[in-house]
């Protein structure tokens, strides 16, 4: 049995120093003809952060939290494509839902500690990360199966290693995120063993070998329980689950699945990745150092809507 999340947040500072592994628009398409609006101009600016940004909760936030997302409303344009700030979208175009989110997602932000620079980096950062361009073609097929739905039309890419104690606090808010969500989204591992944590390499390979043996997630599971297990641990698991534990030692010993690890390895910084763990949402990298059910959420949110209209939909 997995694990089970005793936690639903892992917010900015702890997942933005996760282990290490040593903008433009993100509009996709042209805008349509934006809605009627007063010129910007003639918008009254409001006085306060509230009036700046209607409709949007920010009772979480302190007052300097407030106006660093109402200073940063107020120079950001909204990604819909139209020629206004959040702020004026908010107030003069109620039914665009595109700077809503926007701004729930630098409320977020700020709530977390972001400076005002800092808020719109990374807001900038993420909507950049949606185009085909920029989105990684990550090789899938033989790294099943996944966690989740196989026919969830949402495929996440995790690369994690299991000795990585930021990967093992993530691991059960992103089960629950998956069995949560039937259909909606499933996810595969991809190793990326950090090699200065002792056992991470030998670890890689022995989920790799499982894989093979069509035992992965319940070996996954004993890994991430007992990260630093001997070979010999790792053979009783083996034999528990019906397998040769010989076959596993000589497997490991050999260097036999070196190469695939490397290969993920490879490919993960050719990816951009910066630390583990580290997630693709079909092939796009959640640059976010926000890794909760809330951001996760969020994240599946955009993915579908990009996947359903093939961009952002028209408001």
């Amino acid at each position: 049995m997995r694990i089970r999340a005793t936690t639903a947040t892992l917010l900015l500072s702890a997942l933005l120093s996760a282990c290490a592994t040593g903008g433009e628009h993100p509009s996709a398409h042209p805008a349509p003809a934006a809605p009627s609006l007063p010129s910007a101009g003639a918008l009254p600016e409001p006085a306060t952060p509230e009036g700046l940004l209607p409709d949007i909760p920010l009772e979480s936030l302190s007052d300097g939290q407030k106006q660093v997302v109402a200073s940063w409303a107020q120079e950001t344009y909204c990604y819909c494509g139209c020629p206004h700030t959040v702020s004026q979208c908010l107030r003069g175009h109620g039914g665009c839902h595109h700077a809503k989110r926007m701004a729930r997602l630098a409320v977020r932000l700020a709530g977390a500690g972001a400076a005002a620079a800092e808020v719109g980096r990374l807001v900038t950062d993420y909507y950049a990360s949606f185009p085909a361009p920029k989105r990684a073609k990550l090789e899938v097929a033989s790294y099943g199966p996944p966690l989740g739905d196989p026919a969830a039309k949402v495929t996440v890419v995790e690369f994690s290693d299991f000795t990585c104690p930021y990967c093992q606090l993530f691991r059960p808010v992103l089960e629950k995120f998956v069995e949560d969500r039937p259909g909606r989204v499933k996810v595969l591992y991809k190793p990326f063993p950090i090699e200065s944590h002792p056992g991470a390499l030998e670890a890689a390979q022995v989920a790799e070998w499982g894989r093979e043996q069509g035992i992965f997630w319940p070996l996954h599971d004993r890994l991430f329980g007992a990260p630093h297990a001997s070979l010999d641990v790792a053979g009783d698991w083996v034999r528990e689950l019906g397998k040769d534990p010989a076959d596993l030692l000589a497997a490991v010993s050999s260097g036999r699945l070196l190469p695939r690890v490397r290969a993920c390895q490879a490919e993960g910084r050719a990816a951009g990745m910066r630390g583990t763990p580290t997630l693709f949402f079909d092939g796009r990298r959640l640059s976010l150092p926000d890794l909760s059910e809330w951001m996760l959420e969020f994240s599946l949110q955009d993915e579908e809507e990009w996947l359903e209209h093939g961009g952002w939909k028209r408001d």
